[in-house]
């Protein structure tokens, strides 16, 4: 048999040739593809209103989850909220039966009227996030477990009836904590057992035993969140996996990047800020001076060996983290999203603070919402960080973290300076805010004054 030879590419007519590299973007199928871009092009723009459905069983770090997501959300301009379906049914009567809601028999997946009990304390609880809507709300969190498709579809449905009635386009995306680590599921129960009003009166044991009874009830009839029932956020083990669909936008760009970065381990952020005007780092001047008494402190922490530095790029800053590289040997990360307000030298007053609103500018210069986004990746460094981390930067900078790690309105926290810890980041007094998470969310405040390292 004579060979079959192969075609010589280089006889095919220049006209007609296709080379791979050079129409890397091209489809031989362009209407199956614009069809993709169209129902991309239809999630892509940010909605009027979001609503972020958890989805998980009991002790999956749902509600950990939620205000992790409210405070970063409000703080970066946002008004969200928390609409908790456990707290709706604490505050409901008993059932018809005269049986606690409470109590594991009452998540039984078997019992009817349960069910129907469950579900109607579901849904006034998203028609109160809803009514928040109509007065203005953004973003709302819908924290309940949210799991099974029935109940996901009813969530749907009346978020669709919602963008009907108003006019204002409501979209809903799942955030399903999934957890199959026994250590951290553990954890996560003891916590629960620990934190929730369910169990304020039982023994812990008795507490325990009731929570597992009250997760096999919902493993009974638990089904994880599809591709088919639209936009979703996965995690696994509390962000050691993630995985997602359909989201774009805003999503994408901001939470799902947060949730990236968030986890339940205990480490403190420490907030140490040099006073506007005090840039340079001359022998003996106010500056110098910090810079010493810090390396002296920071010498001096149990953690000294892990801490890491996020500094501005201000000379003062600079100086200040290199004596804490000599003396301490920490590592530093430069950051210029942490240099101060841009504002024009007629506008450097701090009493211009008081009063001003998050989207004002200063003369020439920033609002505090800029000054948000351009530390928004410092908070999701500082979240992701799994050692102690020392912010040193200036004033402006600091009191906006602040107004994070607190869950205050950044304005607020410009404002005149009233607490201990408000007043060590804004005038001369050398000093370190440590902020250390709290169980369950949220973050404790101290103050360490320099003068007694």
């Amino acid at each position: 048999k004579r060979p079959v030879r192969a075609p010589n590419l280089l006889s095919v007519p220049c006209g007609s040739r296709v080379d791979y590299y050079d129409n890397a973007g091209f489809s031989t199928s362009p209407s199956a593809v614009l069809a993709k871009l169209v129902s991309r092009s239809e999630l892509t723009p940010d909605s009027a209103k979001l609503i972020l459905a958890m989805v998980g069983l009991p002790a999956r770090g749902k509600s950990f989850i939620a205000h992790k997501l409210c405070a970063f959300l409000s703080w970066t301009g946002h008004p969200t909220q928390i609409f908790n379906a456990g707290q709706v049914r604490r505050t409901s009567s008993d059932d018809d039966v005269g049986r606690s809601l409470s109590e594991a028999a009452f998540f039984d997946t078997s019992d009817s009227s349960a069910k129907q009990r469950r579900d109607q304390i579901a849904m006034h609880t998203l028609d109160e996030l809803l009514r928040w809507f109509e007065a203005g709300g953004s973003i709302a969190v819908f924290d309940a477990t949210n799991s099974n498709r029935e109940r996901r579809a009813a969530v749907l449905e009346r978020a669709a009836r919602a963008s009907e009635a108003s006019g204002q386009q409501v979209n809903v995306v799942f955030i399903e904590s999934i957890c199959d680590d026994e250590s951290v599921l553990s954890a996560n129960m003891l916590a629960k057992v620990r934190a929730s009003p369910d169990f304020r009166q039982l023994d812990e044991a008795v507490a325990l035993d009731d929570l597992a009874q009250r997760i096999k009830h919902y493993e009974a009839a638990y089904e994880t969140v599809d591709d088919d029932e639209g936009a979703y956020i996965k995690l696994f083990n509390l962000s050691s996996k993630v995985m997602a669909n359909k989201v774009f936008g805003r999503m994408s760009k901001s939470v799902l990047p947060y949730l990236l970065s968030v986890h339940v381990g205990e480490r403190p952020v420490y907030l140490s800020a040099l006073v506007p005007g005090k840039l340079e780092p001359q022998q003996g001047s106010h500056a110098s001076l910090c810079a010493s008494k810090l390396a002296e402190w920071a010498a001096r922490r149990r953690d000294a060996s892990t801490l890491r530095v996020l500094a501005s790029t201000q000379p003062g800053v600079i100086a200040a983290a290199e004596r804490l590289t000599i003396d301490g040997g920490v590592s530093v990360s430069h950051q210029s999203n942490l240099n101060p307000v841009e504002r024009s030298a007629s506008s450097a007053g701090e009493e211009q603070l008081v009063g001003m609103g998050f989207h004002e500018r200063f003369e020439g210069g920033e609002s505090f919402a800029d000054l948000v986004r351009r530390l928004e990746p410092c908070i999701l460094d500082i979240e992701a960080s799994m050692a102690p981390v020392l912010v040193l930067a200036h004033a402006l900078p600091c009191r906006a973290l602040r107004a994070y790690f607190l869950g205050i309105n950044v304005e607020q926290c410009m404002s005149a300076a009233t607490s201990i810890a408000a007043k060590a980041l804004a005038n001369e007094t050398a000093a370190v805010v440590e902020l250390r998470p709290k169980t369950g969310g949220g973050w404790h405040e101290t103050v360490h004054y320099l003068d007694d390292a």
